[in-house]
């Protein structure tokens, strides 16, 4: 499995939790930069449709995505109540626009299982695991194929 940055604390590596619909996923808490609410994003000319645009952030223009678009989902997620987890991987920011963040999770490297193989479908290939809990699952995302899909769009 590969992760940005796993945190590794007592045995336990860290995440932040968020959703996306109805959809539990979450990314190592090292990668993440901030979480803030909503803020309109500027559009950009013949992006991808996953992109919703750009923020500034203290100067920094940050490329927004929608990562329900990105996974397929047919429908744009709402903005009224959402959020952006801004990440930051290999110096680049990104901001992921969730419905709401949830958590701050602590795993052992024991609940956090392969990911199963679901080809190269847009969901299939950024998830790096599945963290478990008794009943409850979590879709543990690569955010390094994140950033690298990001790049390879706007190219």
């Amino acid at each position: 499995m590969t992760q940005t940055n796993p945190t590794a604390v007592g045995g336990l590596r860290e995440l932040i939790s968020f959703r996306i619909g109805a959809q539990e996923f979450c990314v190592d808490i090292m990668a993440v930069r901030e979480i803030r609410g909503w803020t309109a994003a500027t559009a950009l000319p013949q992006s991808p449709s996953f992109v919703r645009g750009v923020i500034n952030l203290r100067g920094a223009i940050v490329p927004v995505v929608d990562l329900g678009l990105m996974f397929g989902f047919a429908e744009p997620l709402p903005t009224e109540k959402a959020s952006a987890i801004v990440l930051n991987v290999d110096r680049r920011l990104v901001g992921l626009v969730v419905s709401s963040v949830s958590d701050v999770l602590a795993l052992a490297d024991e609940e956090i299982l392969p990911a199963p193989e679901l080809g190269d479908r847009a969901i299939g290939a950024a998830i790096a695991g599945i963290g478990t809990r008794g009943d409850e699952s979590v879709m543990l995302l690569d955010v390094d194929h994140l950033m690298r899909r990001v790049r390879e769009e706007r190219e």
